[in-house]
């Protein structure tokens, strides 16, 4: 028998909990001044979420423009991916500008904003290709310069938090690309790909404007500021984002401790003597780095490679449910592709509210987190595997095959948004060194993003089918999980409430 008290302590725990994700949500709502900045500098996300949820409407475009399955291919997976890589590595080489990392969110948005117009009003594809090579560029770029200006920003207390507002902004991208996509089956193939990939950019034209205009030099982060001397300027951002104790004084004396870190002539603590326009040879200083910089190199490279093959069999899932709602329910196209995109985005919601309340956790531990996150999504995709083949060899019929997948992508979102959704991406700029945090982040998406277009341009040639291979997309990636996860216990390092100006150990 349960007792009493055991089912009030239950009772109890939920209420609480329900009570904290509230908490969270009204912090969005009414943020202080880092919660402003984390969205201002998670924007690209969204962006990002938007993107990889909306081209899966291949074939209006197709239809449209007159491509090729190749073409499309190119379109959706290689310019895409592409653009994300280049620009994440031009980002990395000039984010130690003098402008600043917040100039680099701006200037990003402004190509965003004019590939998608580019996008959305022309007629000719290889016109549509070059707008959606600029978009790719401009989110790549947000992509690499956002996780670097939240941890540089955020105070150690408060990164675990801050650090998965990316993840949730990327959620809330993802589930607004389902619902309006949705919105959008019943209107005409040639105008609602057009209305999809173009209007972005009003949100983000508003996004440019606040990150170039809005924002002030003092805005930018203090490990930026500390680079070029503006050191009380810097201590004041600490100061007015939450920063408490000693770190503000702790940063900037590790600062000056840094080995081969490129010190300038001190004069008091509010300015330099001089200074250059940039910090140089970041590249040089890269290849300079040992053993635990490469270390640590490779352990994000292979969280961010296992968080690409977890995002790969969630768009497989959503050609995958459609199909069986259409086989087994009687239903047209459009309105399984809707009700689909519409149960997507409410799982994505979800787990996102959770994920926010899950990442103050990680104070406790980010590498425990983070491995209990991957074996929930490593037995999710195995189960994912294991369904589909039964449903594919005829050993499971619709209704049982449906129900299994929703409650087994229930499990696989949950999964990833609680550990490897948000901390691959926070942990490159909590290990990496200050003067070489930007390339090295760098080059590790750039692997991400490689991965990721080899296997979209890949696998539609191999099974051009939306139910063809499915068991053997979930069993691959399922396998890279096993492997993440090993990485993870022998590479990862544990980075709780780090300053980020100490070289590695």
């Amino acid at each position: 028998m349960i007792s009493t008290s055991a089912v009030s302590e239950c009772y109890q725990s939920l209420k609480t909990y329900c009570h904290q994700i509230c908490g969270d949500v009204l912090t969005l709502l009414r943020p202080s001044r880092m919660t402003k900045l984390a969205i201002m500098a998670s924007y690209p996300f969204c962006l990002y979420g938007y993107d990889i949820a909306v081209l899966r409407a291949s074939g209006s475009i197709v239809a449209d423009l007159g491509l090729s399955k190749n073409q499309m291919a190119v379109y959706a997976a290689g310019l895409s991916n592409g653009g994300y890589a280049l620009g994440a590595l031009v980002a990395g080489g000039a984010a130690n500008w003098l402008c600043g990392r917040r100039y680099f969110l701006g200037c990003g948005g402004g190509l965003y904003v004019v590939g998608a117009v580019l996008v959305a009003f022309t007629d000719d594809w290889v016109a549509s290709m070059c707008g959606r090579a600029l978009s790719s560029f401009g989110v790549g770029m947000g992509l690499l310069v956002g996780p670097i200006f939240i941890a540089e920003t955020a105070p150690s207390t408060t990164r675990g938090y801050h650090g998965a507002i990316p993840q949730v902004l990327m959620m809330a991208g993802a589930a607004s690309a389902y619902v309006l996509e949705s919105a959008l089956l019943w209107a005409p193939s040639h105008i609602a790909w057009r209305v999809s990939l173009g209007i972005t950019a009003l949100p983000t034209a508003l996004f440019v404007y606040y990150a170039l205009f809005r924002l002030t030099a003092a805005d930018d982060t203090p490990c930026w500021q500390f680079m070029f001397g503006k050191l009380a300027s810097a201590e004041r951002q600490m100061e007015l984002c939450g920063a408490t104790g000693t770190e503000p004084y702790t940063r900037r004396e590790q600062l000056e401790r840094v080995a081969g870190f490129p010190m300038f002539a001190i004069v008091n603590s509010s300015h330099v003597e001089a200074f250059p326009r940039r910090i140089p040879g970041c590249w040089a200083q890269l290849k300079e780095r040992g053993r635990p910089h490469l270390r640590d190199m490779f352990a994000t490279s292979a969280l961010l490679v296992a968080q690409e093959a977890t995002c790969e069999e969630r768009r497989t899932l959503v050609h995958f449910v459609p199909t069986l709602l259409i086989r087994n329910g009687g239903l047209t196209s459009r309105l399984a592709s809707s009700i689909a995109g519409l149960m997507l985005a409410v799982i994505k919601l979800l787990t996102t509210l959770a994920s926010m309340e899950a990442a103050s956790w990680s104070m406790a531990g980010r590498k425990e987190l983070l491995l209990v996150s991957i074996g929930v999504a490593g037995c999710a995709l195995g189960s994912l595997s294991g369904t589909t083949f039964a449903d594919a060899h005829g050993r499971l019929d619709g209704g049982t095959t449906f129900a299994l997948c929703c409650l087994e992508l229930v499990v696989l979102e949950a999964g990833i948004a609680f550990g490897l959704g948000p901390i691959p991406w926070m942990y490159g700029p909590e290990v990496f060194p200050l003067a070489v945090r930007a390339p090295s982040l760098a080059l590790c998406l750039t692997l991400k993003f490689a991965v990721a277009m080899l296997v979209d341009m890949t696998l539609p040639l191999l099974y051009p089918t939306s139910t063809e291979g499915v068991w053997v997309r979930f069993l691959v990636a399922c396998g890279v999980t096993v492997v993440s996860f090993l990485v993870s216990c022998r590479v990862v390092r544990k980075t709780t409430c780090r300053v980020l100006m100490d070289e590695p150990e």
